[in-house]
């Protein structure tokens, strides 16, 4: 379900030149979200162009984070396309038991998670009298003791016959619900009867539901470079823009290790790592020092403060809710409308009915923009605004055009979009028309960011 890595040259000196290459100045920006979700694939970035995709794939919102919460803002605030990484701690499969004579034929949900329901029966229809074959529906439901079916597969005359073209360990791989958990039984399972005629056909519930696991820690969210889990399921991407991991909902902070490995993960690939403000940050002042004495400085990431309540229930998150999802979305649209500009005004609006859970005063917002926190100020007749437009690297001891969000942006996406374009120069061979070929490329992408007032007042 990853972005499919391209490449429209291919290698070797006859694809050398093509006079209709070229690097576009633009590009839909693509916002990746790493968190704990309902159900869907673990460790596999899912690119999605919606928030019903998620909901379909991944379940929609729960009690586990907030990851869906972050997806939806995205959406909702402009963002155009997501991928979503789902990460677990010792997250469980469900498993239902079919009986088949005095043995078991034992199934895995394909995904772990509370929220992966599932229920089968077995019959034979159909199939005459061959003791080898079986027909095996299996349903996820909405929810556990449902009646509402979400997906439901059927598998007609699978076989015990490990010669035959339905043997069933071939055939269920392909299944999007379920995958065997164990040895085969030496018998096809039982067929499921009803108890007494005319009843309709009874399904096996799960012998064992599963789990969501523990709360995430660092080493989940960063994952494994070699497995290519949490952070680096990103590598299957072509290209990555912007890196948001949502806060747990516990109250427990993020750790240091996430966001030192998260930034350093963005650096290699030329993003942005947008970080919720933890929850220690209670105060414009608990906010600087957080920032100051706290080792997040750094010119690949930005973050904000305060968090926001929702204006008519703000009791219902006291200490507010991250919007990463939504500043990642104004970003997206802000770079689908005008590029090179800084995110300001009304393109840094939130959606009607979203406020700061602290009144932070003029002085205080000075403060925090000048250590690298943008601040969320309520403008009243204009909404909830994004003010800043500030990287983290303004808390360190960085040159001044660096500390500006919108130029650290754009240096990204210069050196990403020429590293992935030019690429096909490594296989090519070296001549005036390849030298032409790539030099011509390079200008012409410059020159176009110049025309489109990228460059300009850079100096």
């Amino acid at each position: 379900m990853a972005i499919e890595i391209s490449d429209s040259s291919a290698p070797g000196p006859e694809s050398s030149f093509d006079a209709n290459r070229f690097i576009p100045p633009r590009t839909e920006c693509l916002t990746a979200f790493i968190g704990r979700a309902n159900r869907g694939p673990l460790n596999e970035p899912v690119v999605i162009a919606s928030f019903d995709a998620y909901r379909r794939i991944f379940g929609g919102h729960g009690q586990l984070g907030f990851l869906s919460i972050a997806v939806q803002q995205y959406f909702e605030h402009g963002g155009a396309v997501a991928a979503i990484v789902r990460v677990a701690n010792n997250a469980t499969r469900a498993r239902i038991d079919l009986p088949a004579q005095d043995q078991l034929l034992r199934l895995h949900a394909r995904e772990p998670g509370s929220r992966f329901v599932l229920r089968a029966s077995v019959d034979y229809d159909g199939i005459k009298s061959n003791v080898e074959r079986f027909n095996l529906v299996v349903q996820r439901l909405a929810r556990p003791r449902s009646q509402l079916v979400e997906d439901q597969e059927l598998f007609r005359s699978l076989s015990m016959d490990e010669s035959d073209e339905q043997f069933v360990v071939d055939a269920l791989r392909s299944s999007e619900l379920i995958q065997l958990g164990g040895p085969l039984p030496d018998h096809r399972p039982d067929a499921t009867r009803a108890e007494h005629p005319g009843q309709p056909l009874p399904y096996i519930e799960m012998s064992c539901p599963g789990s969501d696991g523990e709360e995430l820690s660092d080493y989940d969210i960063v994952g494994s470079n070699d497995e290519r889990t949490g952070l680096f399921a990103l590598d299957a991407l072509d290209r990555v823009d912007l890196v948001n991991i949502p806060l747990p909902p516990s109250g427990h902070d993020l750790g240091l290790t996430t966001f030192l490995a998260a930034e350093r993960y963005c650096a290699r690939r030329r993003a942005i790592l947008l970080w919720d403000p933890p929850w220690s940050w209670d105060s414009a002042g608990t906010a600087l020092l957080g920032v100051r004495g706290g080792g997040l400085a750094s010119t690949n990431a930005m973050t904000y403060f305060p968090r926001v309540v929702h204006a008519v229930s703000p009791e219902r998150h006291p200490q507010g809710v991250p919007v990463g999802g939504a500043v990642a979305g104004m970003l997206a649209a802000n770079d689908r409308a005008d590029h090179w500009q800084a995110l300001d005004g009304p393109n840094a609006s939130l959606k009607a009915g979203l406020v700061p859970s602290l009144e932070i005063s003029e002085r205080e917002a000075g403060l925090l923009q000048g250590s690298g926190i943008n601040v969320f100020v309520n403008r009243r007749r204009h909404g909830t605004q994004l003010e800043g437009n500030a990287s983290l690297g303004a808390s360190s001891a960085v040159s001044h055009i660096w500390q500006r969000l919108d130029r650290c942006r754009l240096l990204g996406h210069i050196l990403k979009s020429l590293e992935q374009h030019t690429r096909w120069a490594l296989q090519a061979e070296w001549n005036r028309d390849f030298e032409q070929q790539l030099v011509g490329e390079i200008r012409a992408f410059l020159g176009a960011l110049f025309a489109g007032g990228a460059l300009c007042g850079s100096r």
